[in-house]
């Protein structure tokens, strides 16, 4: 990415798309009814749900009044939203007002002509290719991918990755798969390599009658250049008819997700009906679902018994 795109990118606070042609390919459908509708794609649509999630402002602005685009405004929880038959100059800075946005902390996606004014002023001006000629000129750049077909998508992740929020956006998503292996010890075999962290997560796991089988929580996970995944406070809860049958805490825990194992070196508990059993170090296995406790062993009966029993060692 060229330097200049890069240094308007990190500004950008606020995204804001044309609907026609930009968020769909540009055609508008009638039913026998007369009843219009429209096609979304929808890579587009997780990419403005993973953008809001982050932070970032996203808004729809269109000439062209539709049921259509308010109902799929209205499904990705976009609250920025102008359809009006006037300037879009003056719809865009009713949005800086309210937001106090300036200029260069805004990104317009466009096609037409009706999109000039607000291209040649915002601080990243975009394009798609099936915009006419006059757009194309003025913009900052251009997709690779269609109005409709991915190009919306293409711009959120630039500007996603540029601003730093890119890990925030994918870290509730590296969680569930990381917890969907470590614990049912299903192997990634080529893990995403990606750098970020999630605070204070929580991922259940039901079976298809909506009972709970675990639920992995955790402080704050951290995830790694290497692929290896660092949980601060981990907390595994297994079930069995809605209730907990066993737990598994300790302060500080690695996990390996290309080979579907955890380890750490901390205090390790493990609480089972009347049973606690205590250590120092531990690993699991998910080719084998066998859980290791390294040293200092020590097995708590409720009731107040207390024994340390026979171990080998590694």
């Amino acid at each position: 990415m060229k330097l200049t795109l890069r240094r308007r990118l990190k500004k950008i606070r606020c995204l804001l798309l044309d609907v026609d042609g930009v968020l769909t390919d540009g055609k508008i459908h009638f039913t026998s009814t007369g009843e219009e509708f429209k096609s979304f794609d929808i890579q587009d649509g997780h990419g403005i749900a993973m953008a809001l999630r982050t932070g970032l402002l996203v808004g729809f602005v269109s000439g062209r009044p539709s049921k259509a685009t308010a109902k799929r405004a209205a499904d990705l929880g976009v609250k920025i939203i102008l359809q009006a038959p006037t300037n879009k100059m003056e719809l865009v800075e009713t949005i800086k007002a309210e937001h106090q946005l300036r200029d260069e902390e805004i990104c317009f996606v466009g096609d037409e002509l009706v999109d000039l004014p607000v291209l040649r002023r915002v601080g990243f001006a975009v394009a798609v290719p099936n915009a006419v000629a006059e757009v194309k000129v003025v913009a900052h750049y251009i997709t690779k991918r269609t109005g409709g077909d991915g190009a919306v998508r293409e711009v959120i992740e630039m500007i996603l990755k540029a601003t730093g929020r890119w890990e925030k956006a994918i870290a509730k998503y590296l969680v569930l798969v990381l917890a969907g292996f470590c614990l049912t010890g299903i192997v990634c075999a080529e893990p995403p390599a990606a750098t970020g962290y999630i605070e204070k997560f929580e991922v259940p796991q039901r079976d298809t009658a909506g009972n709970l089988q675990w639920k992995l929580a955790g402080e704050r996970a951290t995830f790694r250049a290497d692929g290896l995944m660092d949980i601060l406070n981990a907390r595994a809860e297994f079930y069995s008819s809605n209730k907990v049958t066993l737990v598994f805490t300790t302060p500080i825990c690695v996990l390996d997700r290309a080979n579907s194992r955890a380890a750490t070196d901390a205090p390790v508990r493990i609480e089972r009906e009347n049973v606690i059993l205590t250590g120092i170090g531990g690993e699991w296995s998910g080719s084998n679902t066998t859980l290791t406790v390294r040293h200092n062993v020590q097995m708590i009966i409720t009731g107040g018994s207390l024994f340390t029993p026979t171990t080998q060692k590694p």
